[in-house]
C-alpha cells in the first residue's frame, strides 16, 4: 500500500497512482544537473556551450513537470459527499464526479493497459488514469496484480461499503 501511498480515514480513501514516477524525476534532476555543472567547465566555444545547456533544459522541465503534475496527484473518495477528488497539493482541487456516475474502466493503447475512471454517462469519453501503464513482462504483470488486489480492492470495498449504508 505503500508504493501508492492508499490510505482509508474516516470514510475518505486517497491514493497517488503515480508514485513510481519518484526515479524519472530523480534521473532527470541528475541529468540536468550534470549538464549544467560539467557543461560550463569544459572549454567549448560559446554557441556550443548555450547548445548544450538548452538541451540540458529538457530534463530540468521533465523533472519539473512530472513532480507537480505526476508524483503529487491524489485521488480522494469522500464517502460523506460521495464525491471523487483530484487534487494537486498545493495548488489545486477538483472534483471529478459522484460516485454513482463513477465507472470503472481498463483501457488498453498501444499494448499497454492502464486503469481509469469516467463517467457512466459517457465510458469512453474524457477519464482520469487512475494507475500508470502495465506491459506484458513479468515485472510490470507482478505490478498489475498488485494494483489491481490493493488499490481496485480497496477502491471496490469503500464503494459497497457506501452502498450498503444506503
Amino acid at each position: 500500500m505503500e508504493r501508492y501511498n492508499l490510505k482509508i480515514m474516516g470514510g475518505r480513501l486517497s491514493f497517488q497512482p503515480m508514485r513510481n514516477y519518484r526515479i524519472n524525476i530523480i534521473i532527470s534532476a541528475v541529468v540536468a544537473s550534470a549538464v549544467f555543472i560539467i557543461v560550463p567547465m569544459l572549454n567549448l566555444g560559446h554557441e556550443t556551450t548555450w547548445g548544450a545547456l538548452t538541451l540540458g533544459i529538457v530534463p530540468a522541465l521533465y523533472a519539473i513537470y512530472d513532480f507537480l503534475f505526476r508524483i503529487n496527484v491524489t485521488y480522494e473518495f469522500d464517502q460523506y459527499a460521495e464525491t471523487i477528488y483530484r487534487k494537486f497539493p498545493g495548488l489545486y482541487t477538483r472534483k471529478l464526479m459522484t460516485f454513482e456516475d463513477m465507472y470503472l474502466l481498463p483501457v488498453e493503447i498501444n499494448g499497454l493497459l492502464h486503469y481509469a475512471i469516467s463517467n457512466k454517462k459517457n465510458k469512453y469519453g474524457k477519464s482520469y488514469p487512475i494507475s500508470h501503464d502495465f506491459g506484458s513482462t513479468k515485472k510490470d504483470k507482478k505490478k498489475q496484480e498488485e494494483f489491481e488486489t490493493e488499490v481496485l480492492a480497496a477502491i471496490e470495498a469503500f464503494l459497497q461499503r457506501r452502498s450498503a449504508r444506503h
